[in-house]
């Protein structure tokens, strides 16, 4: 795994979404309490970035069709039948890590 830094702690509150590009991939970083999560920035419905719509409540929602995601897991809300393509988050000394080098997972 190649872990790479992409924000702080500091710089992504709770509640917030971020977009980077890790690895060449487009990455939306959430932050949930003191929880980060990453997962590709692209709606499964048609591509739409998933940072330019909304996060309420834990629910990541697509600004194009009203797709909605459950912001830890990636699993779909509505519809269920999608899931966001998860990366695998480290936090260490107050820095934010995600490896997006391999192949992205599903959930």
């Amino acid at each position: 795994m190649a872990f790479q830094r992409v924000s702080t702690m500091e710089d992504l509150w709770s509640g917030e979404m971020l977009p980077c590009v890790v690895a060449g991939r487009r990455v939306v970083l959430v932050r949930l309490g003191d929880a980060v999560y990453a997962h590709e920035d692209r709606c499964a419905h048609l591509g739409v970035a998933l940072s330019q719509g909304s996060l309420e409540g834990g629910v990541l929602t697509c600004a194009a069709h009203h797709y909605q995601y459950d912001a830890c897991t990636g699993q779909g809300i509505n519809p269920r039948s999608v899931r966001l393509k998860t990366f695998a988050v480290r936090v260490e000394h107050g820095d934010i890590l995600v490896d997006a080098g391999g192949e992205a997972e599903n959930g």
